[in-house]
């Protein structure tokens, strides 16, 4: 195997590891909302400075082979839509840390939201479970029919903008719920970063823009 071939498995494999570990900080975002847990929460505050380091270390890789291997047109379009990749996964994991530090500061979740949390939650793990499968194994198809679950997540999270404003209605007092529907958004949020990898995975291997909204 050349060195190209070398250096583009590793860079790829950066990338699925980084993704793992924001998976990871997902996963335990998600639980700490129904925990409490500041100690879980403040794992994931942690978390994020290996998938901030691992972002600098796939740009460097990127650079790399960009300035000493020569890559042909594919290897060039696996070197950039990498570095998007990555970039979206950063930001994904900032949004957990986001609800991360929403947990450290403040007490349990209020449980009129609880239920909304899980179904939001599960499809967006879900989506960026399918998402990186379809990285992994350059499904082509699977990248252009998944951003469709975006909507889902979407929709789920409308469910909880109606029963807010249902309590309006009702005119009850709903201050105390509404920093805890901002730091919901960042489910929301990572969707769309979700989507742009998509977009990216087709870019790699069709060299074809798209663009999901």
């Amino acid at each position: 195997m050349v060195r190209i071939d070398v250096e583009i498995e590793e860079f790829k494999a950066e990338i699925n590891l980084m993704a793992s570990k924001v998976r990871k900080m997902f996963v335990l975002a998600l639980e700490v909302l129904h925990t409490g847990n500041k100690e879980k929460a403040l794992s994931i505050v942690e978390l994020d400075e290996y998938v901030n380091n691992a972002n600098e270390e796939i740009n460097d890789k990127a650079v790399e082979v960009l300035s000493l291997l020569a890559p042909v047109a594919s290897d060039l379009r696996i070197v950039i839509a990498g570095i998007k990749i990555s970039t979206d996964l950063e930001r994904i994991g900032d949004y957990a840390k986001a609800i991360a530090r929403f947990v450290i500061k403040n007490d349990d979740l209020d449980p009129q939201l609880l239920p909304f949390v899980d179904p939001i939650g599960n499809k967006f793990i879900t989506f960026f479970d399918e998402t990186m499968k379809a990285y992994a194994s350059r499904d082509v198809k699977l990248a252009l029919d998944l951003p469709s679950r975006d909507d889902e997540i979407d929709s789920e999270f409308k469910k909880m903008i109606n029963y807010i404003e249902k309590l309006t209605e009702e005119k009850k007092d709903i201050t105390a719920l509404v920093p805890t529907i901002g730091m919901l958004r960042n489910i929301e949020r990572a969707g769309d970063h979700t989507k742009n990898i998509c977009e990216n995975i087709i870019y790699e291997i069709k060299g074809q823009h798209y663009d999901f909204g």
